[in-house]
């Protein structure tokens, strides 16, 4: 008998070693059916689990690994039968087909009965709406979105609190009658810098919820608007707000690297090297893998010599006479230096619509650069010739001493900058003509002011 105890007792053990997690659900009314246990991510569902109910309405969700903490679906296929805030790892429910979420009990999870609560609650009231006059509706939903508020304090410091405080708006003061400028700037300050408030970005928890991802994404296009230097103080205040080594942290970096490496808008650029040099180079610890860290490395030292007011680097190039031809001999007032490869279409593309268009450039006091950045000479003249470029400046890497991809950030062909008189660039992008013009106009003008 002794022997048969410890052998019982060494089972229980053994079964607490190798399940992690351990959730029973009972439902009155199904059976033999597939139940799967999915979390949301973004705008997406990731399955977590999967467990079969057998001829007594019975499934067991378990495993030797922990359930990643958050806010979780059972669904049965494509039909949601309730959600489920889930913490805890070994917890009870039960319920029936005639309301799965209605009739639900919880027994073992404080977080998972607290939700439960609120829904029940919010079921409750929300029940008065059938039937409703449109006034009476306004009522009822002031009355849901209170009860939600006082939820939220009542339960302050749970994982359930922050699930029900992320879905409340912040409240933005609303702009006088007759709005000023100030005003409207100030309300636009006051949004920028409230929006986060009731996300708790310190809760790991989060990440596995709906409102991040849509809500993270409507943030950053918002503020790509704004200046590079103001991009990466809102990024380093934002990413402040989570913790070292927390997922949130890699993810927020990882939103914003994303966004800015190749921003729609030039400059931008700069948000996402200070993000990737502080947050993935600067912070081994916090969990990047070594491949990670060492594509964006590559990544920042490539995009660092093209950012838009630094110098260009000289290119060391001969003309089609074999005469150096480097790019800083160039005298002009702007530069347009062209980093093309001959068999590429769009590079010709590009070409005939430069040479369509230089009449308009050259007389703002515009040079093309037409630098081939392939090795194969006999091709890049056979392209001069054919495409006759002969107006523009040609000229080929004869010394092989110019290195494109690293120092000009060639990834693509055509690669395209645009330089000021002292070699600044002022575009690192392929801009229409108009653009170029354009933004001559708005340098001279810098100029004169500043004279």
């Amino acid at each position: 008998m002794k022997n048969f105890v410890v052998l019982f007792l060494l089972f229980l053990s053994s079964q607490n070693i190798f399940s992690q997690h351990r959730i029973t659900l009972k439902i009155k009314g199904l059976r033999d059916s597939t139940l799967y246990l999915v979390h949301h991510y973004e705008e997406t569902f990731l399955s977590q689990d999967t467990a079969k109910v057998d001829a007594s309405g019975l499934a067991i969700f378990t495993g030797n690994k922990k359930l990643p903490a958050g806010f979780y679906v059972v669904a049965m296929g494509r039909n949601r039968l309730f959600d489920l805030v889930l913490n805890d790892q070994n917890f009870s429910m039960e319920t029936d087909t005639a309301d799965y979420v209605n009739n639900l009990k919880i027994t073992g999870s404080v977080e998972a009965t607290l939700f439960q609560d609120f829904v029940k609650q919010a079921n409750t009231k929300a029940q008065k709406l059938k039937g409703a006059t449109a006034s009476q509706k306004q009522a009822i939903y002031t009355e849901l979105e209170q009860f939600q508020k006082e939820y939220v304090q009542k339960h302050t410091g749970t994982f359930t609190s922050n699930i029900l405080r992320a879905g409340v708006d912040i409240d933005v003061p609303p702009l006088p009658a007759k709005p000023t400028l100030q005003d409207t700037i100030n309300q636009s300050n006051y949004y920028f810098k409230h929006y986060w408030d009731n996300i708790n970005l310190g809760d790991d928890r989060m990440l596995r919820t709906p409102f991040i991802g849509k809500k993270m994404d409507t943030y950053l296009t918002n503020i790509s608007y704004f200046e590079p230097d103001t991009i990466i103080q809102i990024a380093d205040a934002i990413i402040g707000k989570t913790p070292p080594k927390s997922d949130l942290r890699k993810y927020i970096v990882g939103k914003i690297a994303q966004k800015f490496i190749a921003p729609e808008i030039m400059g931008r650029e700069n948000a996402y090297i200070h993000v990737a040099e502080k947050y993935i180079i600067g912070e081994p610890e916090s969990g990047w893998d070594t491949a990670s860290i060492r594509r964006n490395k590559e990544y920042v030292a490539k995009m660092k010599p093209v950012v838009i007011g630094n110098k260009i680097l000289n290119m060391d190039l001969t003309d089609t006479l074999d005469v150096y031809t480097p790019l800083y001999g160039v005298k002009a007032d702007y530069t347009l230096v062209m980093i093309y490869d001959p068999e590429c279409h769009h590079c010709q593309e590009t070409t005939k619509k430069l040479l369509n268009d230089y009449a308009k450039l050259e007389a703002k006091g515009v040079k093309v650069y037409m630098a081939c950045g392939t090795r194969d000479k006999k091709k890049w003249l056979n392209f001069v010739r054919e495409y006759k470029t002969q107006k523009f400046i040609n000229v080929f890497d004869s010394f092989t001493v110019t290195d494109f991809a690293h120092k000009f950030n060639t990834t693509v062909y055509p690669n395209i900058l645009f330089l000021d008189k002292d070699k600044k660039i002022l575009a690192n992008k392929k801009l229409d003509t108009d653009q170029y013009l354009k933004m001559i106009s708005q340098n001279e003008e810098r100029l004169r002011k500043k004279k």
